[in-house]
């Protein structure tokens, strides 16, 4: 019986970090596998409430934190060690950039035998200001050494790690994100009436056009780059609103958020961006935007524009990693920080809109229903564990059950 640590940074309601462990800790576990988290402290007490209750112990680590701080960070290595070599796994998986470097250096320190790292996106990403990109590309570096495998959620993300000389391609795998779509596609298939009369319910007017951006409120997401956006075409488009879902959390992302909010007075379109806050009921904004508009400087696969997709909505905004995976030819994409560009892409998309027939759009849902799966995602997991552990003794047995029974028995959280 195997002994497994899932390491996160944070564990919070809309990421997709928490489906994905949630799913993959339950079908280890039902193989009589000893599954744990272990997670941050910016962590939701209700969902690690639900764990324990479904046999999961979960512990925090005070000292990882979201953001970089070297004196805690180094804490956090050995403290994780610590938990690692007392609990004696076998498997030390993290997720998450932090937890990421932090876990896996841990781990080797621990004599871990197998450590495993999903990748959600670029740490690194090309976007960032050179110093922090090539500390962030060392640490990476670093952590790569201590790594048996990277599982990323994108090809063109495993793509830039391989280029950039951050692990050997065989030492990769790409998973995509399991993502129960269905209620992202009930958004689609509403009569124009039933979208009219959930606008009306949100306090949006029937002529308004709203640009949707689902986000967590911080400075990666570029906001402040959307505001921009809708400046330019005020004048163009009096009833275009800017719609932003998510959460400021942490002092710092509400101080982000209070900035966002002076920019959009100070370009006099106060009254054209909405924040909502933070919603469990996404699906619901999705029905109601006429626009999915990203403007993230860097991603693995966007879990919102894969929702948006889904949804039916047609996407513009930054190209960056993950993007055309998803949309292929069919998105209004620029490069980052390009405002100018984006506000044409705006245009473009306003002035066009019935976009894709209904046969290509559902055509592409499909498709990515078909990849995004839950079940797909468990089954390629119970894949890599079993490839991995097979050399040992102790969970050999276990791995050719993985094995031979990839296709069956698959929880899906």
């Amino acid at each position: 019986m195997a002994k497994v640590a899932h390491v996160t940074t944070t564990f919070n309601q809309g990421t997709g970090v928490v489906a994905d462990v949630s799913a993959i800790a339950a079908d280890q576990k039902t193989w009589g596998w000893q599954v744990e988290l272990v997670t941050g402290r910016h962590a939701s007490p209700r969902l690690l409430a639900e764990l324990r209750t479904r046999g999961f112990p979960c512990s925090q680590e005070p000292t990882l934190r979201k953001y970089i701080h070297p004196v805690h960070d180094l804490k956090t290595v050995f403290s994780l060690a610590r938990i690692f070599r007392r609990r004696q796994f076998e498997v030390v998986h993290t997720h998450l950039a932090k937890a990421g470097v932090l876990g896996r250096l841990a781990a080797r320190l621990a004599g871990v035998k197998t450590v495993i790292h999903t990748v959600y996106g670029a740490t690194f990403a090309p976007t960032q200001p050179p110093g922090r990109f090539w500390l962030l590309w060392a640490l990476e570096k670093l952590a790569g050494t201590a790594t048996d495998k990277f599982v990323f959620v994108g090809q063109e993300l495993r793509d830039a790690y391989i280029k950039a000389g951050i692990c050997p391609r065989e030492k990769t795998e790409v998973i995509y994100y399991g993502r129960d779509l269905r209620p992202f596609m009930a958004a689609a298939s509403l009569s124009p009436e039933e979208r009219q009369a959930a606008r009306l319910a949100a306090g949006f007017g029937g002529q308004d056009i709203l640009l949707g951006n689902v986000a967590r409120i911080v400075p990666l997401k570029g906001h402040q780059y959307a505001i921009e956006a809708v400046h330019r075409l005020k004048t163009s488009f009096p009833n275009l609103k800017l719609v932003i879902v998510g959460a400021a959390k942490l002092p710092s992302e509400q101080l982000y958020k209070e900035k966002l909010a002076a920019k959009a007075a100070a370009l006099g379109i106060a009254d054209r961006v909405v924040f909502t806050g933070w919603s469990d009921n996404t699906p619901f904004y999705y029905s109601i935007f006429d626009i999915y508009l990203h403007t993230s400087l860097w991603e693995g696969v966007s879990l919102s524009v894969l929702e948006a997709t889904a949804a039916g909505l047609p996407v513009v905004g930054f190209d960056c990693y993950g993007m055309r995976e998803i949309l292929g030819p069919n998105g209004r994409l620029v490069p980052p920080r390009d405002v100018a560009g984006l506000a044409t892409a705006l245009t473009d998309a306003i002035s066009d809109p019935a976009g894709l027939s209904r046969a290509k759009k559902l055509q592409a849902i499909g498709k990515l229903k078909d990849r995004h799966s839950v079940r797909r995602m468990v089954t390629e997991y119970r894949h890599l564990y079993a490839a991995l552990l097979v050399g040992d003794a102790q969970t050999k047995k276990t791995a050719t059950s993985w094995t031979e029974a990839a296709n069956d028995k698959v929880v899906t959280g």
